[in-house]
């Protein structure tokens, strides 16, 4: 198998130590070995029933060990792994597989009706496989554990697909994200040395497959040899049920969204309780206010604090490591990762070389992504040419992220440039968000603004004009919002207006909408 592969990274950790924990939730875990063998027999029955370079295979699946397994095994199989919401609506996951063509997909028994009533709404994978022993319609799990464990040859390459990250697009849409086999190796190697990652570490994975924060939790895991500790989701928003997940899982290293943090911090506050195992806490997604990070650090005094900055489409590029709680009112997002260059540019295109002048921020790394799958105009206006110079192709992220270094050279955050918002860590794009709310009956127009919340990240607002003789309400609203969206991005207020203020071209004022009762 290639080195340059992301199985790569489990084999050879299979090889280190085959009997070392790789992969666990609850009871069901898996060691290093049975990663490897599991996910081999997962990539020969793909391409036993046809599966073929570069096809798109999906994932409707709960997290576990064999979840994860699913994912390696797709690539084994030199496949593209196309992991997706298990909890989204059914509307959602057909437009995501109608999207990319999915061949095959994997589905849990629990998420089989929404995956048959995605599947009636557009095209139907040509096979699906229910990870569970009670079988499915096409192929049973039991034909997957009757193949051989040896690894299956491959024929990809580092510069192919491993798999596509559906994010919340502009045109009302989600955008997939292609992510290819070198720029996830890049990203663990480079993770797992930057923070020390070794076999004794235990590491969280909090979020959910289909978010790209679990390429650190995984595969920089993986690449060290660490055992991963999967975060029931049933427990991913409740701070006392994840402060005791900490605590009896002896939890090393914890990645996740200022958001869920602190949720864990207020418990730590309440109970007084201490972390002896944390050494490390990673922080990305969204920005972290300093008097809250502050108090969690004082909480956990012995844990190094490290804030990452990125995006699913260039996955990690800058990162700032606390040495102690923050003295100023902002965090820095730090400085570029190794082997990557950040820069910003200023309103008139011109290189930002002096402290305090904002511009858009700008990537190149190894761990840019290729593309948005099937749509090359988008593809085209976010990865472009360096434009500091034309004398070789040198394709750089476009960010869309406003952004200042001080006389440190440390770069610090200062908004987005377009109508995209982080909640909690996922990046939502306003405008998917507003064209769901406008098919809601009771309203004449609205829009969708992110407003400050009580924890200190935002929180979808809905302000609308109600139609004549109709009484809008939010739970009416919200439940309308949950048949085409998943939960984080539903709106979570709703401000009734007689009118929405207006620019001289007849489109909503948004400035004024913020500013304005």
């Amino acid at each position: 198998m290639p080195d340059r592969l992301v199985p790569s990274i489990v084999a050879r950790a299979a090889r280190r130590a085959p009997e070392a924990s790789a992969v666990t939730l609850g009871d069901e875990k898996l060691d290093y070995a049975g990663l490897d063998a599991l996910s081999n027999r997962i990539a020969r029955a793909l391409k036993r029933i046809g599966v073929a370079r570069r096809d798109r295979v999906g994932l409707v699946v709960e997290k576990s060990p064999r979840a994860v397994s699913c994912l390696i095994g797709i690539m084994k199989a030199d496949a593209v792994c196309v992991p997706l919401d298990p909890n989204a609506p059914p509307a959602r996951l057909a437009a995501m597989m109608d999207d990319c063509g999915i061949t095959a997909i994997f589905v849990s028994a629990r998420r089989r009706d929404r995956l048959a009533a995605a599947a009636a709404a557009r095209t139907s994978p040509r096979t699906i496989i229910c990870v569970d022993s009670d079988g499915s319609p096409d192929r049973d799990w039991a034909a997957v554990l009757a193949e051989k464990d040896a690894a299956p040859a491959q024929a990809v390459i580092g510069a192919d697909l491993a798999c596509i990250l559906y994010t919340s697009g502009s045109t009302g849409a989600p955008k997939g994200v292609m992510i290819t086999h070198r720029n996830v190796t890049a990203f663990s190697e480079w993770a797992s040395e930057t923070f020390a990652l070794s076999p004794g570490d235990r590491m969280a994975c909090h979020a959910p497959l289909h978010f790209d924060l679990t390429l650190f939790d995984l595969y920089a895991g993986f690449a060290a040899g660490a055992s991963v500790d999967l975060v029931p989701p049933e427990i991913a928003m409740l701070g006392a049920d994840l402060l005791d997940f900490l605590d009896e899982r002896a939890i090393t290293v914890w990645q996740s969204t200022p958001s869920v943090l602190e949720l864990i911090s207020a418990r730590l506050r309440a109970t007084r309780r201490e972390l002896p195992s944390l050494r490390l806490v990673l922080f990305a997604g969204e920005p972290y206010p300093a008097p809250a990070l502050r108090a969690l650090m004082e909480a956990l005094p012995c844990a190094r604090f490290v804030n990452i900055y990125g995006s699913t489409e260039m996955n990690d590029v800058a990162f700032h490591i606390l040495d102690g709680p923050p003295r100023g009112d902002e965090i820095p997002i730090g400085r570029p990762c190794a082997d990557a260059e950040i820069f910003a540019l200023d309103d008139a295109g011109a290189l930002v070389t002096r402290p305090g002048t904002v511009g858009e921020l700008y990537a190149r790394a190894p761990t840019v992504a290729a593309g948005y799958w099937g749509d090359p105009a988008a593809t085209a206006a976010r990865f472009v040419q360096n434009p500091l110079h034309d004398e070789y192709r040198d394709v750089v992220c476009r960010t869309g992220d406003l952004a200042a270094f001080d006389e440190n050279g440390d770069w610090f955050y200062r908004g987005r440039r377009d109508a995209q918002v982080k909640i909690r860590g996922v990046r939502i794009n306003l405008a998917e968000v507003e064209a769901v709310v406008a098919r809601f009956h009771d309203f004449a127009e609205a829009a969708v603004v992110a407003r400050p919340g009580e924890d200190g990240g935002a929180r979808l607002a809905v302000i609308a004009v109600a139609r004549p003789d109709a009484t809008p309400a939010l739970r009416d609203l919200r439940r309308h919002c949950l048949g085409a969206l998943p939960a984080s991005m539903t709106p979570e207020a709703l401000e009734l207006r007689e009118s929405l203020p207006k620019t001289s071209t007849g489109k909503i004022d948004r400035r004024a909408l913020l500013t304005a009762n």
